[in-house]
Parts: C-alpha cells; sequence; structure tokens
C-alpha cells in the first residue's frame, strides 16, 4: 500500500465538509522570490545611476566656479581681500559725549562708525562689535571706562542707520558707575568689528573730550 501524500490546503471546503490536513506552509516560492530580488536589483541600479548623475552634476558646477576664479584672477579681482570686500571701519567725527538720562552732565559716548571698502565707501556688513572706552592719562595703566560688546545680529540690525547722509552704526556706552571723568578729559575710544563673512576682525580709535560730566 502506498503511503498518503500530505494535502496541502491554506484553507478550503470540500462539499459541505472542511477539509484541513497537514499545512506545510504557504510563503512565497521560489519563482517569487527571484523575481522580487530582481527587482531590488533593478531599484538599486536605477539608484546608482541617479546618485552618478548627481555626482556628475556637482562636477560640473565646481568645474565651472573654478573657471570663473580663474578669470577673476586674471582680472585682478580676486584676492584675500577683494575690491567690494570691508577693508576697515572708519570713527566718524560726530563721535562724541552723551546724556542718556536727562540729568546735566554726560554720562556715555555716542560712537559712530561703519565698515568701508579700499576706496574708503561705506558698506553695510554685519558683524559683532565691541567698543571700549579707556583713560590713558597715566601711561601704561589704562583705566577702563566703559565697555560694550554686541554680537545678537537682531540687536545689530537696529544700530545700523542707512537713511540719506548716513549709512553708520550707531553705539552708545555708558560709563562705569566708578569712571570719575573730569570736566574737558579726552578719552580713548577703542572699536573693534568681526566681519561675520570672513571672520576677520578690523580696528580703529580715536579720542573725545567730554565737555561736561556728571556733578
Amino acid at each position: 500500500m502506498k503511503p498518503l501524500r500530505p494535502l496541502l490546503v491554506c484553507s478550503g471546503v470540500l462539499g459541505s465538509t472542511v477539509a484541513l490536513a497537514v499545512v506545510v506552509g504557504c510563503g512565497p516560492t521560489e519563482g517569487e522570490r527571484f523575481r522580487d530580488l530582481t527587482k531590488q536589483i533593478n531599484a538599486l541600479k536605477v539608484e546608482r545611476i541617479q546618485l552618478e548623475e548627481q555626482l556628475a552634476g556637482r562636477d560640473a558646477r565646481i568645474a565651472a566656479f573654478e573657471s570663473q576664479l580663474q578669470n577673476l584672477r586674471s582680472e585682478g579681482l580676486a584676492s584675500p581681500a577683494p575690491v567690494f570686500d570691508v577693508r576697515g571701519i572708519e570713527i566718524l567725527d560726530i563721535t562724541s559725549g552723551a546724556d542718556t538720562d536727562g540729568a546735566p552732565g554726560d554720562d556715555a559716548v555716542a560712537v559712530y562708525f561703519r565698515p568701508v571698502d579700499r576706496d574708503g565707501e561705506a558698506l553695510k556688513r554685519g558683524g559683532g562689535i565691541r567698543v571700549k572706552l579707556l583713560d590713558n592719562a597715566n601711561l601704561g595703566q589704562p583705566k577702563l571706562l566703559g565697555v560694550r560688546v554686541d554680537n545678537d545680529p537682531k540687536q545689530i540690525r537696529k544700530l545700523w542707520y542707512g537713511r540719506f547722509w548716513t549709512d553708520y552704526y550707531k553705539i552708545v556706552v555708558p560709563f562705569a558707575p566708578d569712571a570719575k571723568l573730569r570736566p574737558g578729559q579726552e578719552i580713548d575710544v577703542h572699536v573693534t568689528f568681526r566681519d561675520w563673512l570672513t571672520g576677520l576682525e578690523h580696528t580703529a580709535r580715536t579720542a573725545v573730550t567730554i565737555s561736561r560730566t556728571k556733578p
């Protein structure tokens, strides 16, 4: 007598009786697995072609930029300090003592300065600002009379005045409570501007005379 072959049934009905035999699995066949693997391989090939095209496009753009840079260099327009880059800062003559509380006497210095290019023209450029007020009456022992540091882009934007006949930063630096200024005292003003575009620092200094002080 021949052995019975197992009946492969996932589910089924024979007449009015449910026939359930030995279940050996209903997974994908060998052919189905082969087709799925072929699809994955083809998808990877397409993805590789797309990546190669993107890399080729990037290389082409880099080559174009290098060509443009070479042209600028040949015309003398590309250098560590291009024509239209900040070459320094200029403190304006209107920098002077200031009264900020309405009481008699100066309690601060209003500093006006602007970034300039190599031709001395004003440039609107964002950057960190540090202003120090110093008393150099004792040589070799300067006394700090006041300091202000601004690094917040939103705040610095408010300090720029670009209206007619302006184009400058205005920084009001209050005197320290223990400054003890004298009428007619000369104060050294040191300004440092760190250009956010290049990361370079530019400095300038000037002297102002306080015409009146707090009683």
